[in-house]
């Protein structure tokens, strides 16, 4: 029993002193000789946490690693909605789209109101599907679970004035092509209201008055 909380003291010492993979190797074979001690197992989670997230720094970003951090969590704890969620993260800086939804949506189906993950799966449908409405829908859903997150409320406003703009540029082509058509004799513009009708029309669809 000295002993084992002797390796235990170690890996947590060293963990504190970010040397995480002696940290690793220490615990993960102490969960091997002692695979029902809840405590090494809550242990070796938290290690794997700070491991991966260490891994996904700024400074220091191994996607792959940590990506590896994760899944070892999801195989001790596969309803750790955290892990789920960090590993989809993990995935969308390799550019793996697909697995990063995935990974995001089984975060949700455990827990259903994680906010944060809803804004990340809007991210993806936005940066590397250029699905806007799509996006613009997950962050709203973000939103409704934390009306605070200001990510989300910065990406939707972003996202409504890319639409606008949209919308804009299809009235702007949609104009162009009506005088287009006025011009070619193949539409008829109603003085009173504005509206475009067909050639041969008689009354305006719109205000009824006559062409």
């Amino acid at each position: 029993m000295t002993q084992f909380k002797e390796l235990l003291d170690k890996a947590l010492r060293l963990k504190n002193e970010e040397l995480f993979e002696p940290a690793l190797d220490i615990l993960e074979n102490l969960f091997e000789r002692n695979p029902q001690s809840e405590d090494i197992k809550k242990h070796l989670i938290n290690v794997l946490f700070d491991f991966g997230s260490h891994l996904c720094d700024d400074w220091t970003p191994e996607y792959e690693k940590a990506s590896k951090c994760y899944k070892r969590i999801i195989d001790l704890d596969p309803s750790n909605y955290r892990a789920w969620y960090n590993l989809g993260i993990a995935y969308f800086n390799l550019n793996q789209t697909e697995q990063a939804l995935n990974s995001y949506n089984e975060a949700i189906k455990i827990k259903q109101d994680y906010a944060y993950c809803y804004y990340n799966i809007g991210l993806v449908y936005e940066s590397t599907k250029n699905e806007l409405e799509k996006a613009l829908e997950y962050y709203e859903k973000a939103l409704s679970y934390n009306a605070n997150l200001m990510y989300a409320l910065q990406a939707k406003r972003l996202i409504q004035q890319k639409l606008d703009i949209s919308i804009e540029n299809d009235l702007e082509k949609e104009q162009i092509q009506n005088e287009t058509e006025i011009y070619q004799g193949t539409k008829k513009l109603c003085n009173e209201c504005g509206n475009y009708n067909r050639y041969d029309a008689k009354f305006c669809d719109k205000c009824g008055k006559k062409l």
